[in-house]
């Protein structure tokens, strides 16, 4: 993420402190969480990291997501295999993913989905030619090593405590981190910054842009793109996001707007933006909508169609609402 949403009574965003992690640093944080979740704290270091890594800048959200996916071999019907997840998860983050399924299943359903989704992007884009993949505000995707043999480059950007802390528990496991740009892409410049790496602006690429659009300032986002595609002239940028105007708070219905504040307070998260009409990427940007749909049409792909049937029709339509978009540069 780019940087820290807010929750909905302006505080910052929660956070949750997993012992039994490589330690970290000395200082006591609270989990806020769903009330699912309980306060704890826990006392240590990364020795020889200089400077330390605040974990105060890492949101419970990317440990609790990284758990879901930890989790998915235990699904009667996995989507994925992550075996990379465990690693960003422990016992008291798996309960807490668990919990969190246990109170509002979709919310989970969401990650599953959007994993399975984004992953078949990568997928097809190498086979039609991508040389390069960027992960935006990727927190824990372990994507670069799932596709290390696919005769492509990864890079990530996101911010520092993140990728740091990523680049630690992989060393611990043997890996390296794929080259990465510590930085709030929304104000970097972000394709000047990947070429000092050694991205090559000429050549095709992929973007995923997964789990970050709706935390985003509505204001910042074209002209990210704009400056991207100024920049790039050949790449595929894939996000999801919410199909409601939630810069206005404009819903089509008040059942609509219950549910994404229903789904906020699950989150313990503030939603500012959607998109309920995807021209404005043509309009306001040089891209064309390659492919949209809404995750929940994709049940039955996935062989989950009865499971979904089965939810509340509250349920139902917020995954209706939640949707996935791919833009082409033109």
């Amino acid at each position: 993420m780019p940087a820290a949403a807010h929750g909905p009574d302006g505080a910052t965003p929660p956070f949750l402190i997993l012992p039994g992690f490589p330690p970290i640093i000395n200082q006591y944080y609270v989990c806020r969480l769903p009330e699912v979740l309980q306060a704890t704290s826990f006392t240590s270091y990364i020795p020889g990291l200089r400077p330390m890594i605040d974990i105060n800048e890492i949101g419970a959200t990317a440990f609790v997501i990284a758990s879901i996916r930890a989790l998915e071999p235990e699904k009667p019907q996995p989507l994925f295999n992550d075996p990379y997840a465990p690693w960003f998860s422990n016992d008291r983050a798996r309960t807490a993913a668990r919990q969190v399924d246990a109170v509002f299943p979709p919310s989970t359903t969401m990650v599953r989905f959007r994993t399975r989704y984004f992953n078949r992007f990568v997928e097809r884009g190498i086979v039609d030619g991508a040389r390069q993949v960027v992960l935006l505000g990727g927190g824990f995707d372990m994507r670069a090593h799932h596709y290390h043999d696919m005769g492509v480059a990864f890079f990530e950007v996101d911010q520092k405590a993140v990728l740091e802390f990523k680049r630690h528990i992989l060393a611990d496991n043997g890996l390296e981190q794929p080259p990465s740009l510590f930085a709030n892409y929304l104000e970097e410049d972000v394709a000047g910054g990947l070429a000092d790496l050694g991205f090559d602006l000429a050549a095709p690429t992929l973007m995923v842009w997964e789990g970050n659009t709706m935390y985003l300032p509505p204001a910042s986002i074209m002209p990210f793109l704009n400056r991207l595609a100024a920049a790039i002239p050949s790449f595929r940028i894939a996000f999801d996001y919410f199909a409601v105007d939630l810069q206005r708070r404009d819903f089509d219905s008040d059942e609509d707007r219950k549910r994404l504040e229903g789904l906020e307070r699950a989150m313990q998260a503030s939603f500012p933006t959607g998109f309920p009409d995807l021209t404005v990427f043509e309009k306001q940007a040089p891209f064309e909508v390659a492919e949209s749909g809404s995750f929940s049409e994709l049940a039955e792909e996935y062989g989950l169609g009865e499971m979904v049937a089965e939810y509340p029709e509250d349920w139902r339509e917020t995954l209706t609402l939640y949707r996935y978009c791919v833009l082409e540069r033109r």
